[in-house]
């Protein structure tokens, strides 16, 4: 399919949403949109209006839920508006790009079964192992029926993390067309890292939760401290278990190590970015973290845990990788972190950036999502043109 493509993405947005899967959204369409293609979304935490990405104005849709009916009428009451909404406005576009295998990508291929919209389907998940995309699906009702609906009425299916293609597969999710595109970071000019602190300053960024593995690296911290190592370490973000690991960081003894900021505006935590000299990310399970590629962008060395994901594309050239969930392995990592000369951190820290500029620019990124896109709208109208002939 050749021109503007008209695409509907079924997701949340910043600044309604603050995730890393919304913020990759907000990338990904405000390139788009730069591109010239028409570019709406839908997602039931986002208003009916506009939004402003970047110099994009993109046009948004509510999905309405009732979160009152608990689990059951909350899924079915999402089900029932997207159907409204693309009874409405479904024949505006040629594609619609779910980011997740959750209620959006379930709800379009149920209707897409019932034969109440032919519009093609690219989903793209976003978390693997653990309690990602797979995990949900299984946690729904009848999951078996939900997952073989996805297998026929899903057209395409693109994998930011690789380990993802396994967890698919356990679902019985094997038809649907597989791409390998990368999450996506906007590239700023380079910063030129020259010195490493006397004290070593590690940052985190994200949601704290139970997800991103903080209370294991408390314990290892409380370990490197007991080495009679020094270090400082921030903490960037809020989340449902802030307060009890505000608590465990004192029981640990490290208030003098680790601070808690609380969230912080993008503008602030770039700078937190450049003031640091390493990245952590000790995550049970991910994706492919939007953090990481923040910090890789910032010219920041990482220590990450093997999720399946960024993991991927980080060798020890860039990093320390060490197994999830696993505190001794967590705990060597970091004090080889710490104990590596500072020229072989600083040169660490510039290869990250020379990968994230080689594979997860944003712009290249978009244009590989187009590509796929356009590929599937191509097909299906094809298919559509061979069915009426």
């Amino acid at each position: 399919m050749s021109g503007a493509l008209r695409i509907l993405v079924v997701a949340n947005l910043p600044p309604w949403v603050l995730g890393g899967a919304e913020n990759q959204v907000a990338r990904l369409v405000e390139a788009w949109a730069g591109f010239g293609h028409q570019v709406e979304v839908a997602g039931h935490r986002i208003p009916d209006g506009e939004a402003r990405l970047g110099v994009a104005a993109v046009r948004t849709h509510r999905i309405a839920v009732i979160d009152r009916l608990g689990r059951a009428g909350r899924a079915a009451s999402y089900f029932v508006s997207l159907a409204r909404l693309l009874a409405r406005i479904g024949t505006r576009f040629d594609v619609v790009y779910a980011r997740g295998l959750g209620d959006a990508a379930i709800s379009i291929c149920l209707l897409k079964a019932a034969g109440f919209t032919r519009l093609p389907l690219v989903a793209c998940p976003i978390n693997a192992r653990g309690a990602g995309d797979a995990a949900f699906i299984r946690s729904v009702p009848g999951w078996r029926r939900i997952a073989a609906v996805i297998d026929r009425h899903c057209d395409a299916i693109n994998l930011i993390a690789p380990a993802i293609a396994d967890d698919l597969a356990e679902i019985g999710v094997v038809t649907p067309s597989l791409s390998r595109i990368p999450n996506g970071i906007a590239l700023a000019p380079p910063l030129e890292r020259t010195v490493v602190g006397p004290v070593r300053r590690l940052v985190w960024t994200g949601r704290l939760c139970a997800q991103k593995g903080l209370d294991l690296l408390l314990v290892a911290l409380a370990r490197v401290v007991a080495s009679g190592r020094d270090f400082r370490v921030e903490l960037v973000g809020d989340g449902p278990d802030a307060a009890m690991l505000v608590g465990r960081c004192r029981e640990l003894g490290l208030a003098g190590h680790v601070v808690f900021t609380g969230p912080l505006h993008r503008d602030e935590i770039r700078g937190r970015l450049e003031s640091a000299d390493a990245f952590v990310l000790p995550s049970r399970y991910e994706g492919m973290s939007n953090a990481a590629l923040e910090a890789m962008e910032a010219g920041l060395p990482l220590l990450l845990t093997r999720c399946g994901g960024i993991d991927a594309w980080v060798d020890d050239t860039v990093g320390w990788i060490c197994p999830p969930e696993d505190v001794e392995s967590l705990f060597d990592s970091l004090c080889r972190l710490l104990d590596v000369p500072d020229a072989d951190l600083l040169a660490r820290g510039r290869r990250a950036r020379v990968l994230a500029e080689h594979e997860f620019g944003i712009d290249a990124v978009a244009r590989r999502n187009i590509e796929l896109l356009a590929a599937v709208a191509t097909a299906a109208s094809v298919a559509t043109c061979h069915e009426e002939a």
